[in-house]
């Protein structure tokens, strides 16, 4: 099975949102104070981040077991 597409696709898009963060990180050191907003989303990632991090681990669990011809519907 050929998964490089995916992982391809994964590594990029978290290349850019590390990017973001070193940009909001700049911001709020260089340019501006952190707001009560700011924060709520501030958390708001860290949560969408574990549940990323949870996501990621449990594909080390998942077993081949591929469902039987004859149990799917085809159309």
């Amino acid at each position: 099975m050929n998964t490089i597409h995916q992982f391809a696709s994964i590594t990029k898009n978290l290349s850019g949102t590390s990017a973001s963060l070193n940009d909001l990180a700049y911001l709020y050191k260089e340019s501006a104070p952190r707001t009560a907003l700011d924060e709520a989303h501030i958390d708001l990632l860290i949560t969408q981040a574990q549940g990323m991090i949870q996501a990621a681990e449990a594909l080390k669990a998942i077993a081949y077991d591929p469902t039987p011809v004859e149990d799917v519907d085809l159309p």
